[in-house]
């Protein structure tokens, strides 16, 4: 059919094809070409015959060829339903001849394309009206190698299309095509086998001859075949796999140890073993476990790497990945249906731990994870052959806790050698770190549940560990990158990590051995503040041993340990001495990093000891109270810090919790704030909290910056000292949990509404005082940022109100791991030092105000005109301050406050708040998303964002996110969970891309009683619901998820209430309808959305027309559908929130098309594939003998 005319367009396409590609060619000449092709691909009928004159001619380039088979590709993908029989026949001749001659090329990408043109075909075509292409493909293997390499794409392109991927446009066709597919399965995995064992001997005949050409030429087409049936294995149905007595399975064992197919074989396998589906399927895989199959495992794993390169890395990896599975197989199986240990198991375990002990800490890492399964097994972590491997796991793990150095030599090369694989995996330090103290994590998890299974193995390698760290000597000048440190380092962790777990453990270690290493910590004296730390994480986790030998273990003559009794003082000794530690040289003002981490360090320890060990404690709770007076004197030897002396403090606090006395716990909490009341009372006086100019004045903002002994240096300070200590005891004072305990101890006051006891704080009579000084501090925090404030404030102090860099970062992801710089004093300018006592003065007074209500409960709500007092402090000026500052009020405080208000007091304090409050809000929000949408709009156009644009737009986000999390407690309820509670202030993931998938139903949430007392109060309902339908539609997929759930339910009570009008329920209505639009593309926005839609429209079409006239205005719907809505929704209102999958599938065919779509989707070219006459299904036989002639399908 090629005549001249053809030719001569083919010629043209040819040269327009190369003068697209053509780097010395003009950028205007290569646009003009590249749009020929397009335009003719687009409109010529004679685009097949063309691609196929290019295609075939050996004279044209590979360039011009490869669009030739596009062209073709493109004709059938596009026009098959258009063009005639005829040339349907011409173009499926001629593609089949182009596969059979196998003269394509030798290029990979070349043969893509060819398949690709066949498989089209198929799609439209087989079984149905082709029923002789598997005999084609058949003839054509026999051909040649290159023909079979084509035939076996054609398989991988259409079983990824069909099975894997699932992109075939009509889902009738690939019903047809699967099933054809599994019909004749058995044949065409039988046709893959022999063509593996057939070319595998070919290549090694011709390997041995030394014919490399034809060696190549049959090792492709294993590596194909493998390939193939990588996309095969994971959803045929297991028989085939483990047909011939598991033959497939046993190639692919005997393939590991070959260099030329491990790669591939490992895929294919990887992809075996880590099938799901039944239990019952799954058991065969155990045939893994028998003699050949296991050594040639162990074969692979044990073998090493002589040079270290990509390939065998990669295999390497590959090969964990399958032993990891076969692993999770064993885990699933192991004592269900009396399946027990499997034979070789030890074998098994054998090469798990060549990857525990190889020197690459990502293949260390990579079979973690199956340790730590095993350990947790019901059966397995009980075996003993499981557990005799325990020691070699732990020798091999233990030593990866150590981080090594960087490695700054480019030419390691050494495969013996970690530093080799550092470097070689990591493109720099800071990606090193990261990886490896999630490294650290993982296997510190490990250690903690090979302690509940194996405790005296665990401990014993840390006692020996220690003790030898403990021999060696002394030194000084330790950084953190040296290897005595890091070893230190990775010691402590260890210990932690096991003795965090030996309570759970049924075989304990020897208490007398613990309290024996306990007491050789005491003695041992390191003189660099860096050990020392380490030293007091290790005393820290030695402290259990206290625990379990007091009241059992009194000290044995001649006996090395000694009691706990008489051992506590001496830890708490250690511990102050730490405390205080103070190399010669270094004052307070000069202390460098390490030496105020080591005395941090201490204070903290005896918090986390009156945390987890107060009982032990608190008979020595005087002696304790004596030496933190001594120590916290001013200007005394110790020369404690400010956050030391109030950490000394809270450690009191824990500890006075467990006198389960009213009166004396209250007591000695005035004691303790006696100090903090003088300084509040004196800073009240001079007049600080009277408005933000006299603040001003009063720590120094007004003044000129003074670098040395600043005068308002220590109002500074107190103020911080006050706040802090105030804070402190508002999170650690507390009633007992034991409600008979509460009662004789005289916290019980009433009884609530439902019965419960009501319990008082002993702190509250003197921290309730205090409020209001609070509460003036946070107005004038923000009255600064009113104009007068800024108006005198000192230039030298311009810019100390501005976030702070570490939060920029924060915010726009920059942080990573940062270098310790150690034992150097920074420079902090005086700017900078304003910033940061701003800064953590305003998080810890919302920190305070967050936690007050949770600790002081009814004590704390019950106070006259709180909710106004707050407005007119927390809320004051809140259209001057900047974004940065309003997210603590919303997540750190009014989140927390409104969750822990009781039900009696919802009207009188929070109604005010809200009141206030959500018009503020809804304004505010509305305004940064337009800004938002502006700025986004003016950077399309000028590609030109700066950072202050991107951390608006950032800022904007969270505030929508933090605030429609608000919402969800006031008007739902909810639970303050760990990511958002108030003691956190990390931002979550504030990217735009589409949310992570929720298990929240839209059937979950249910009005509150908070909520519907929002709701029916016109001061807040308005407000309220703008801000939710506003969420929907604002540029932020997750926000629009979160109000999603509540809109739901809100519109459910206000229809209920009978609340809305016409007009509102059109807008809601719009608002769904908006929100689809833009974040429809994302899949699971969509599916809330629909769902929303159809419960949304059911609820309101019934009462008001407005929300029909509002669907008829969505582009192009056909009113059959609607009315079919309609009648649906007059037929049975469904209950609460569940559609009707029927009705959801409605409104999403008459919302189509305004679903949004994602850019790539955008300009895509529909494909449209017509259904053949249905296949019938063929009855089930009895089983013959496979013959693997591909010849015979469909012969019938």
């Amino acid at each position: 059919m090629a005549g001249p005319d053809v030719a001569a367009l083919a010629a043209d396409l040819a040269r327009a094809v190369e003068l697209t590609m053509s780097p010395t060619a003009a950028q205007a000449d290569r646009l003009k070409a590249y749009n020929a092709c397009e335009s003719f691909k687009e409109t010529s009928p004679l685009c097949a015959e063309a691609g196929l004159f290019l295609a075939a001619g050996t004279q044209h380039s590979i360039l011009s060829r490869h669009f030739g088979l596009q062209l073709m590709e493109h004709t059938v993908k596009y026009r098959w339903t258009q063009i005639s029989q005829n040339e349907k026949l011409f173009i499926k001749e001629n593609a089949m001849k182009l596969l059979a001659a196998g003269g394509i090329s030798d290029e990979p990408h070349m043969k893509d394309a060819l398949s690709r043109v066949v498989v089209e075909m198929v799609k439209r075509e087989w079984p149905q009206q082709w029923p002789g292409l598997l005999a084609e493909l058949s003839d054509a293997c026999v051909c040649g190698e290159i023909q079979t390499e084509l035939v076996l794409m054609v398989f991988l392109r259409l079983v990824e299309d069909v099975a894997l991927l699932q992109t075939l446009e009509s889902n009738q066709r690939r019903k047809d095509i699967y099933q054809a597919l599994t019909t004749n399965m058995a044949v065409i995995f039988e046709f893959f086998l022999q063509l593996i064992e057939l070319h595998v001997g070919q290549f090694r005949v011709c390997s041995e001859t030394e014919n490399q050409p034809k060696a190549a030429a049959h090792g492709r087409v294993v590596q194909v075949v493998l390939l193939t049936l990588t996309g095969f294995v994971e959803w045929v149905s297991m028989s085939h796999i483990m047909a011939r007595n598991g033959r497939l399975l046993q190639i692919l064992c005997l393939l590991l140890n070959d260099n030329s197919f491990q790669c591939p074989a490992a895929e294919c396998l990887s992809q075996i073993v880590n099938r799901k589906g039944k239990l019952e399927e799954r058991k065969s895989l155990m045939f893994l476990f028998n003699d050949e199959a296991i050594q040639c495992l162990v074969s692979a794993a044990k073998v090493s790497i002589i040079t270290l390169n990509e390939q065998d890395y990669l295999f390497k990896k590959k090969l964990i990945q399958i032993l990891c599975g076969i692993g999770t197989q064993l885990c699933s199986l192991w004592g269900k249906d009396g399946m027990q240990r499997p034979s070789n198991y030890s074998l098994f375990l054998d090469a798990i731990l060549a990857f525990s002990s190889h020197p690459s800490l990502t293949l260390s890492h990579l079979a973690n994870p199956l340790w730590n399964s095993m350990m947790k097994h019901e059966h397995i972590s009980r075996d003993q052959v499981f557990l005799s491997y325990i020691p070699q796991w732990v020798q091999c793990t233990a030593p990866k806790l150590i981080k090594l150095t960087y490695p700054t030599n480019k030419n390691s090369n050494n495969p013996n050698e970690a530093a080799s694989y550092t470097r070689f995996e990591f493109d720099s330090e800071e990606e090193y770190s990261i990886y490896f103290h999630r490294c650290k994590s993982d296997f510190s998890d490990s250690f903690r549940q090979a302690t509940v299974i194996a405790p005296i193995v665990t401990f014993s390698y840390a006692e020996q560990w220690l003790i030898k760290c403990l021999q060696v000597p002394n030194i000084t000048g330790v950084n953190t990158t040296d290897p005595v440190y890091l070893e230190w380092e990775a010691l402590s962790n260890c210990l932690e990590s096991i003795l965090s777990r030996v309570l759970q453990a049924q075989e304990r270690p020897s208490v007398q051995s613990g309290l024996t290493l306990l007491q050789m910590c005491l003695t041992y004296q390191p003189v660099d503040p860096l050990i020392l730390s380490t030293l007091l994480t290790c005393i820290s986790a030695l402290f259990v041993f206290l625990s379990m030998s007091s009241g059992h273990m009194a000290p044995a003559i001649n006996s090395v340990a000694m009691s706990g009794a008489s051992l506590l003082p001496q830890v708490l000794e250690k511990i102050f001495s730490a405390l205080v530690y103070s190399p010669p040289g270094q004052s307070k003002d000069s202390r460098s990093r390490a030496v105020k981490n080591v005395r941090r360090h201490a204070a903290s320890l005896m918090v986390k000891i009156g945390v987890k060990y107060p009982l032990l404690l608190l008979p020595v709770f005087d002696q304790i109270r004596v030496t933190v007076d001594n120590l916290s004197h001013h200007n005394g030897p110790a020369q404690l810090s400010m956050l030391e002396r109030v950490t000394l403090q809270e450690a009191l606090l824990l500890i006075s919790n467990h006198f389960c006395d009213y009166d004396r716990q209250s007591t000695f909490v005035r004691e303790v704030m006696r100090e903090a009341n003088v300084q509040w009372t004196s800073i009240a006086n001079s007049g600080a909290f009277k408005g933000a100019v006299e603040f001003m004045n009063f720590v120094g903002l007004n003044k000129t910056p003074v670098s040395g002994d600043d005068p308002c240096g220590i109002n500074r300070s107190n103020l911080v000292y006050c706040v802090n200590l105030l804070l402190g005891t508002v999170k650690r004072c507390n009633w007992p949990e034991d409600p008979e305990r509460a009662t004789r101890g005289g916290f019980v006051v009433a009884l609530t509404e439902a019965g419960n006891p009501v319990c008082r704080n002993p702190a509250a009579p003197h921290i309730v005082p205090l409020l209001p000084h609070i509460l003036s501090l946070i107005r004038i925090f923000n009255e600064i940022f009113t104009p007068e404030a800024q108006a005198i404030l000192h230039d030298g102090f311009k810019g100390c109100l501005n976030m702070q860099e570490l939060e920029k970062a924060n915010l726009l992801g920059l942080v990573g791991h940062v270098s310790e710089v150690n034992d150097t004093q920074t420079n902090i300018s005086t700017l900078e030092r304003m910033q940061r006592f701003l800064c953590g003065l305003h998080e810890s007074c919302y920190h305070l105000m967050g936690s007050v209500g949770s600790s002081l409960g009814r004590d704390l709500y019950s106070l006259p005109d709180l909710g106004p007092a707050i407005v007119t402090s927390v809320l004051a000026c809140l259209q001057y301050i900047p974004d940065y500052r309003l997210r603590p009020i919303i997540r750190v405080f009014l989140k927390a406050f409104i969750y822990s208000c009781p039900q009696p007091f919802y009207e009188v304090v929070l109604l005010p708040i809200m009141a206030y409050l959500a018009p503020l809000m809804v304004s505010r929000l509305n305004t940064k998303w337009q800004q938002v949408s502006e700025l986004r709009g003016k950077e399309a156009q000028d590609d030109n964002a700066d950072a202050q644009e991107v951390l608006e737009d950032i800022l904007t986000r969270a505030l929508t996110r933090e605030y429609i999390d608000l919402l969800k407690v006031a008007l739902v309820g909810g639970s303050l969970t760990p990511e958002n509670n108030q003691d956190t202030m990390e931002t979550e993931d504030l990217s735009m891309d589409a949310p992570t998938p929720t298990r929240t139903n839209l059937s979950s949430e249910v009005i509150s009683d908070l909520g519907t007392l929002l709701l029916r109060s016109e001061k807040t309902c308005q407000s309220l619901v703008l801000t939710v339908l506003g969420t929907l539609s604002w540029i932020d997929s997750n926000a629009s998820l979160k109000a999603t759930f509540l809109t739901g339910p809100i519109i459910r009570l206000l229809v209920a209430d009978n609340t809305l009008n016409g007009e509102m329920a059109a807008h809601i209505m719009a608002a769904v309808l908006n929100g689809l639009t833009l974040h429809g593309q994302h899949d699971v926005n969509q599916g809330s959305l629909l769902t929303l839609g159809a419960q949304i429209y059911e609820l309101l079409r019934p009462t008001f027309p407005e929300v029909y006239a509002v669907m008829q205005q969505i582009p192009g719907i056909n009113p059959v559908d609607l009315q079919k809505l309609d009648e649906r929704i007059s037929g049975q209102t469904s209950k609460g929130n569940k559609v009707e999958k029927v009705k959801k599938d409605l409104f999403k065919k008459i919302t189509s098309t305004l679903i949004g779509r994602s850019v790539g989707q955008l300009f895509k070219k529909e494909v449209k594939i017509q259904d053949l006459p249905r296949l019938a299904i063929p009855e089930r036989s009895v089983r013959k003998e496979v013959i693997p002639d591909l010849r015979n399908i469909f012969s019938a």
